[in-house]
């Protein structure tokens, strides 16, 4: 679907004379527009909608002659669509984040997972893994390891137009978490978390910025325990809102059970925030610096969130040079860097001159 973190790694790759086609087969749907999302009055020249059928590539008048890169394996049209390109003799590659850890499903998915990757390694040229923790769910596939490169999630930095500047941590440190209020964004464990932050260091503040899928129950969670005067529920906003928002606050917490990747993992740190993220997050392995840039925390543990919040609460002094660290790391997740990682990853794996 059109995807505005993706937009401008499309733009850096047409800058970069790389001759770009791009099909949505899904619209943007009703839950992304709660996040903010603003779905495209007039699509970029060279893409467009099309149908979810494998025919739809024939849209592309050359597609015999492209490299394909195919976003997963998890509809049959995307398996159906692989499969094409190996029978035709097409150049193609995988491109995903891990999948789930948890599914009803668990048994049919890694037949099926088996499956593509089977085919991948046969008649693919590789597997694109937006993150570590993408690489090791590919092995797991069955994806030989010498047919993977890094291709992570990539966004413009975020700008902040606002006249309202950070106010100093040490009057009271200001959390915010960005995302969908709901269990695997660890949603629960936060307000936990925060309860015990706010025992010892009770001028600390939360923001919770995102759509809330709880219907009112975090709301009151926060009120049972004690932490409401000290908490902000913001529900959603747009996205142009996003870099202001980021702007007031001093550190970024996303304690998701599983992030694929964690966008706003990448917006926070290109604005210089301090980074806290579970272990879970794939972005929080290449944008986490721990100990310098923010900390990693075991996903589902409130304890150990907590203790990890208390230590910018302790010392708020080192909160800016975590931020700066973190834009440094930021740096090398630029649309720029993305579009070079994948001329190079294709030359390597499609054996382009």
């Amino acid at each position: 679907m059109p995807n505005h973190y993706q937009s401008a790694f499309f733009n850096a790759l047409r800058s970069d004379g790389i001759d770009l086609v791009v099909h949505y087969y899904l619209s943007i749907p009703e839950n992304r527009i709660r996040l903010g999302w603003i779905a495209p009055i007039e699509l970029p020249t060279g893409e467009q909608y099309v149908p979810a059928k494998v025919a739809s590539m024939k849209l592309c008048m050359d597609y015999d002659e492209r490299i394909h890169i195919l976003p997963g394996y998890g509809r049959p049209f995307l398996f159906a669509l692989a499969l094409h390109c190996s029978q035709r003799g097409l150049k193609w590659l995988h491109w995903s984040e891990p999948s789930s850890p948890t599914s009803k499903w668990t048994i049919v998915r890694n037949l099926v997972r088996r499956a593509y990757a089977s085919l991948n390694n046969k008649y693919g040229c590789g597997a694109l893994a937006n993150g570590d923790m993408a690489r090791q769910d590919f092995l797991k596939w069955g994806i030989r390891p010498d047919r993977i490169r890094f291709l992570p999630y990539s966004i413009a930095p975020v700008r902040s137009v606002s006249a309202l500047k950070r106010p100093s941590a040490i009057t009271g440190v200001r959390f915010l978490f960005l995302g969908v209020l709901n269990a695997r964004k660890g949603t629960d464990v936060l307000l936990d978390a925060f309860a015990r932050v706010v025992l010892q260091y009770p001028n600390s503040r939360l923001t919770l910025v995102g759509h809330d899928t709880s219907g009112g129950k975090y709301q009151r969670s926060a009120e049972s325990l004690g932490i409401a005067p000290q908490t902000l529920f913001l529900g959603s906003v747009p996205q142009g809102a996003v870099g202001d928002i980021l702007a007031t606050h001093h550190v970024l917490v996303l304690p998701s059970r599983f992030d694929g990747w964690g966008m706003v993992l990448g917006e926070a740190a290109s604005i210089g925030l301090a980074l806290i993220a579970s272990d879970m997050c794939g972005a929080a392995h290449h944008l986490i610096d721990s100990g310098t840039a923010g900390y990693q925390v075991p996903a589902g543990d409130a304890q150990s969130l907590a203790e990890t919040m208390m230590r910018f609460c302790f010392a708020p002094e080192t909160i800016a040079l975590h931020g700066a660290r973190s834009r440094e790391l930021y740096a090398n997740f630029t649309p720029k860097k993305n579009s070079a990682r994948l001329e190079a990853a294709v030359r390597e794996l499609c054996h382009v001159p």
